[in-house]
């Protein structure tokens, strides 16, 4: 079985990033983007190696997602775009300044809390629950049913065979 260290070797153009400090939890310890990527199973360098590969705006939009699944409330009150942006800076990168550019959208990201997410489940629950009745309720209706019969296999009848009349032969 192969190591982390032989999949994807430590890249010390990464260290200035991945050993930044995020903030201080509700305990007072401190947490380091090295840190807070391995508490979410990844690999420190190699994620570092995609957000620097990233164009800058994205590369906001990657670390603000991942930024939000904190689930410390001093932390995440900490997470502003202005964070986000500092820590890019760390990353080497090919252009040079490309962090420096205030990032649309990455605030509002950021501040989106568990409260927002449970909310959007919610309403999704509710939209599938919507259409699923609408279905069964127009199934229903569109059955037809006759008075005093059970649901069933049609019944067929077949008419009563008269005898021709006579035509007077």
């Amino acid at each position: 079985m192969n190591s982390a260290a032989q999949v994807a070797p430590h890249r010390p153009e990464f260290d200035r990033f991945l050993f930044t400090l995020i903030g201080e939890d509700q305990n007072g310890l401190p947490l380091s983007v090295v840190s807070f990527l391995a508490r979410m199973n990844l690999d420190p360098w190699q994620e570092a190696g995609t957000l620097a590969d990233l164009p800058a705006e994205a590369a906001a939009r990657r670390l603000a997602c991942s930024l939000d699944t904190l689930t410390d409330p001093v932390l995440r009150r900490d997470i502003t775009e202005t964070l986000i942006l500092r820590l890019l800076a760390q990353l080497p990168r090919r252009v040079t300044g490309a962090v420096k550019a205030p990032v649309a959208g990455v605030h509002v990201v950021a501040a989106q809390g568990p409260g927002t997410r449970i909310q959007t489940i919610i309403f999704i629950a509710s939209t599938l629950v919507l259409i699923v009745g609408a279905q069964i309720l127009a199934a229903h209706r569109s059955a037809p049913m006759r008075p005093g019969l059970a649901p069933g296999p049609p019944v067929l009848t077949v008419p009563a065979q008269t005898p021709p009349a006579n035509s007077g032969h």
